[in-house]
């Protein structure tokens, strides 16, 4: 038996948490955007035509759920890009107990500077590590310098249990 597919349409409203048509319009464009983007990936063809419906799998709408949390935080494109499309790839485990609220605390600790981004998905406390990295401006190369001028990375850590609560499958 096939997995259970939803519309974009169904998708929309169990991300909706108010449930006004303005929510529901502004989750519409985002959830078609990150599909163009490839961070959502629908079931099947992701340009279906007229008339066709784009499905998504239930761990796609939990998915976007993260990035509907990441957006209010503004996070770029470019760190999304860059690492949400496998975020659960090492952490299935976790991810699996987080969408089950199976008890543990499941946390999103997420990374990011100008070079790149980091995920980790964590079970009970999330364990900070703030990621340096040294910029000498003048040779424009990241390394260590002289005076220690650490380039500080962002982090954004999200409890994932709490967070796909609200989705609404």
């Amino acid at each position: 038996m096939q997995p259970r597919t939803y519309t974009l349409k169904e998708a929309v409203f169990a991300l909706n948490r108010t449930g006004t048509a303005e929510e529901a319009s502004r989750l519409t464009r985002l959830v078609r955007h990150w599909t163009s983007m490839d961070l959502l990936k629908p079931e099947g063809a992701k340009h279906t035509g007229t008339g066709r419906s784009r499905e998504y799998s239930a761990d796609t709408i939990y998915r976007a759920a993260v990035l509907v949390e990441l957006a209010k935080w503004r996070v770029p494109m470019t760190v999304l890009a860059d690492a949400f499309a496998s975020f659960t790839d090492d952490a299935q485990s976790e991810w699996a107990d987080a969408i089950a609220d199976a008890g543990e605390m499941i946390y999103l600790v997420m990374t990011w500077s100008e070079n790149g981004s980091h995920w980790v998905v964590q079970r009970d406390m999330p364990a900070l590590t703030v990621v340096e990295e040294w910029y000498d401006r003048d040779s424009q190369a990241l390394e260590p310098i002289s005076d220690g001028q650490a380039v500080p990375a962002s982090v954004i850590v999200i409890n994932l249990n709490r967070l796909l609560r609200w989705v609404r499958l």
